[in-house]
């Protein structure tokens, strides 16, 4: 059975999380975390997003491990503060991806107009959205055309021709990409979210049971890092 929740209290979940995050005062309550979004992933339907999850902060606990075998100097030092970077940042992304995989778009819009989110970031929001599946078809469209001129993107073409691969994705990537962006921007303010009217949705949005129980999980989540976490489990 698919766990289905609000987009509102999708977005309460990941404001929680980059708390969290934030907050963690170790590896081990980060740890645990880490596992409650993946389950909560799991719940939401949200398979790929969350084995996705698990296996990229898998490597970069590979990586923290690797390094510290390392003596200190300026490179182990310089890759590990990276590492270190994208272990906090990764969980609010691992739960981001996973919500925008199991919500439309129409629903996320309406969930940030009734939370009265400021117009201009449910503009941003909404653009952004469609921007990124449009971006990756064109990707794909432009790889297929290189490989019909026999420059493909692979790992010899790019270590042998690294400035033909380059020129031959960068250029037209770009030209298409201010095009898309020009083409949503218009299709949004063509279906009138511009407009001050008080604007209806075809999505029901209504908060239920189960809704409130993953929030009030996550809230105790939330408190439970700011009061210590596992090390005041282990006093």
């Amino acid at each position: 059975m698919r766990l289905v929740l609000d987009p509102r209290t999708k977005l309460l979940i990941l404001l929680l999380i980059s708390s969290i995050v934030i907050a963690s005062p170790d590896m081990h309550t980060e740890l645990v975390c880490v596992g409650v979004i993946v389950l909560t992933l799991v719940g939401m339907g949200a398979y790929k997003q969350a084995l996705r999850s698990i296996s990229m902060y898998a490597g970069m606990l590979g990586v923290l491990y690797i390094c510290g075998l390392f003596p200190d100097n300026v490179i182990s030092a310089f890759v590990l503060m990276i590492a270190v970077c994208f272990r906090k940042l990764a969980p609010p992304l691992f739960f981001a991806s996973g919500m925008i995989a199991t919500t439309k778009v129409g629903e996320l819009v309406s969930a940030m107009q009734r939370l009265h989110i400021p117009k201009p970031i449910v503009i941003t929001f909404a653009v952004t959205l469609r921007f990124f599946p449009a971006a990756k078809e064109e990707y794909a469209s432009i790889k297929d055309a290189m490989r019909l001129r026999g420059i493909g993107v692979s790992a010899v073409n790019v270590l042998t021709r690294p400035l033909t691969v380059l020129e031959s994705v960068l250029i037209p990537m770009m030209m298409r990409c201010a095009t898309i962006a020009e083409e949503l921007s218009a299709a949004t303010v063509t279906r009138g979210i511009e407009s001050n009217g008080r604007r209806t949705s075809i999505n029901e949005l209504k908060m239920r049971a189960f809704d409130w129980c993953i929030a009030a999980i996550f809230l105790a989540l939330t408190v439970f890092v700011f009061m210590g976490g596992v090390p005041l489990l282990l006093r």
